[in-house]
Parts: structure tokens; C-alpha cells; sequence
């Protein structure tokens, strides 16, 4: 993923850091539109639909960026960066931008929601709430809805979409990463599938058992295992279909998220990692990714789980049944 040596506004020339006229207009009119009251998705469609480069050939524009900018002090000038905003300006944008939260919480805006709503706890598996505190700088914190978790992450909305683009980007490169099936699959048995092999064992274990009703029963079970299998493949097919049509992201990419994910998981030291379509794990950390089973109690996939993502078996045996719905 590219990134901009300078922030926004500013150019190397001659070995010194100055003013992009171009860009610095750019900076002014987006203060401008914030102040007059266009929320961030608003101007960053706008630049984006006039196609105003962020990056050479890159012209696509994201909330994220624009809420970075409008909090950059940088551009009040300092011994590397010179002045291109009034400090009047930039303080009345933040203003403005601590009085769209709530004393509570920031106001969830809807080009937020798609991946607010899918941030889980890596302790135990339930959701984690976001919250910025005004009290304390506007400092945004992630906090564990179980009480006998209380799980709390440290981490702005706007980071977290930089990290989730990252492992996004790390499948693009390399789909076959989706597709990895996990070691210990085979383990992983369906509920409904256990059930029928035990009915088939007792049915053995009867002395005059019937040999066309276990006949029967083993059919139907090697059916059941067949459609699983169909079905696993079917989503992990789709998932790399997606990632082979993507090029590589600079910025976050609600679309392909939606499709290609099912929640974001963060650790209580602030390790992200994405749980897939098709329940494999996504991590930072080595790129390495593991399947999830749709079993309530795939307790050898939760202890591989709790070994390589530092996730707990509550968390495993929370999140995961959720993978298929």
C-alpha cells in the first residue's frame, strides 16, 4: 500500500519540504467545507468524484483520510512544516468535530458502521462497543460488553480501517491465503453429522442390527459430509474470486470488507486480526490464517486458535458458531 512521504499540502524541492500550492488549496476548501458543516464522507466523496489525486494516480478519497487531515497540527507550520492553515481555523474545525460526539460516545457515522459493527473481543468472543471520551482529548476506546471480561482497546476507528486494509491487502497478494484450510478440519465435526456416526455405531453394536437401515444411515451421513465440504469450498472459491479481481488498496475498502469478511477481531494489546467468509484468520503476525469451524464446541480448533491469535476459548467458542449465518 502507497503511502505519502509528507502529509498532505507539502512537496520536496531542492532538499527542503515547502508548500504544494495545489495541494494546500485542496487543505484550505476541505477546512472550509467541514466548518460550513459537510460531514467527512461528504467531502471525500466530493474530492473523489473530481477525481483530485491524493496520491499520483490515486484519486480515491475515504472519511478516514479527510478526519486525519482535519486534526493534523501540522499544518499550523513548525520548524519542518510550513504554515498553511490559520490556527483559528483549525481549532474551530476540531471544535466542531468534538461537538458531533456525545459526552458518552462519538455518534456512529454510517460509513463507520460496517466495520464498528463487526469488532469483536479476542478474549472472549463478544462485541466490543466503540467510545471516544471528550474528556480526554476525544481519545477513542474499544470496551468488552461482558461484564466478566471488560476487555478495553485502545485503538481510533481510523487506525484500525489502516490495519484492516493491510490484511486485506496481504490476501489480495496472495489469495491461496483464503483458501488455506486449517490443520485440524478434519476434527471439526458438524453437530448433526455426530449424531448420525453415533447412531450408526449403536445400530453396529445391537446384535441383530439392521443391515439396510445402517446401510441407510451411512449413506445419509457420507451425504451430509459431502454437502459440507461442497459448501466450505463454494465460500472459499467465492472469497478468492474477490480478492484476484481486487487491486492492491490504499484505502479501506468497505465493499470487498463486507463481502470477504465476517468480524474483526482485537486483542486486549491491540493485535488485529479478520475472521473470513469461510471462518480462516487472517493475522498480522506472520500472515499466517487458520479455519474456523461452525461448531459450537470445536474445542482442538479453539486451542490452535488461543496458541496462534492469542485468542481464548470463550472467544472461539463465541465467535465462531456465527461464521455461517
Amino acid at each position: 500500500m502507497k503511502n505519502r512521504r509528507f502529509p498532505y499540502g507539502y512537496e520536496m524541492r531542492d532538499g527542503e519540504i515547502v508548500i504544494c500550492q495545489t495541494e494546500a488549496d485542496i487543505v484550505r476548501t476541505i477546512f472550509r467545507d467541514y466548518v460550513d458543516g459537510k460531514g467527512l464522507k461528504d467531502i471525500a466523496e466530493k474530492l473523489t468524484a473530481l477525481k483530485v489525486e491524493y496520491l499520483p494516480g490515486e484519486s480515491n478519497w475515504n472519511k478516514s483520510r479527510i478526519k486525519r487531515m482535519i486534526e493534523d497540527k501540522r499544518y499550523l507550520g513548525d520548524s519542518t512544516y510550513p504554515q498553511i492553515l490559520q490556527e483559528s481555523v483549525l481549532q474551530e474545525a476540531n471544535t466542531i468535530k468534538s461537538n458531533r460526539c456525545t459526552t458518552d460516545n462519538c455518534v456512529v457515522h454510517s460509513e463507520n458502521k460496517e466495520v464498528i459493527d463487526t469488532v469483536r473481543c479476542a478474549e472472549c468472543g463478544d462485541r466490543l462497543i466503540h467510545r471516544t471520551d471528550n474528556s480526554r482529548k476525544n481519545t477513542e476506546s474499544w470496551y468488552c460488553k461482558n461484564k466478566d471480561c471488560k476487555a478495553v482497546v485502545r485503538k481510533t476507528v481510523a487506525v484500525l480501517e489502516d490495519e484492516i486494509t493491510e490484511l486485506l491487502n496481504s490476501v489480495i497478494q496472495n489469495p491461496d491465503l483464503a483458501g488455506k484450510e486449517y490443520i485440524s478440519s478434519k476434527n471439526e465435526t458438524p453437530i448433526e453429522i455426530k449424531r448420525m456416526e453415533n447412531e450408526i455405531e449403536r445400530a453396529l453394536g445391537q446384535i441383530d442390527f439392521d443391515k439396510e437401515t445402517i446401510q441407510n444411515l451411512i449413506l445419509q451421513c457420507a451425504s451430509k459430509r459431502y454437502e459440507k465440504e461442497k459448501s466450505q469450498k463454494h465460500i472459499t472459491d467465492r472469497l478468492k474470486a474477490h480478492f484476484e479481481k481486487s487491486s492492491p488498496l490504499s484505502v479501506f475498502d468497505a465493499e470487498l470488507f463486507s463481502k470477504t469478511v465476517t468480524a474483526v477481531l482485537l486483542t486486549k494489546n491491540g493485535a488485529v486480526s479478520l475472521l473470513l467468509k469461510n471462518g480462516n484468520i487472517i493475522g498480522k503476525e506472520k500472515n499466517k490464517n487458520v479455519s474456523a469451524s461452525s461448531d459450537n464446541d470445536s474445542c482442538q480448533a479453539g486451542i490452535q486458535r488461543k496458541k496462534q491469535f492469542g485468542l481464548s476459548s470463550k472467544a472461539c467458542r463465541s465467535i465462531l458458531p456465527c461464521i455461517y449465518r
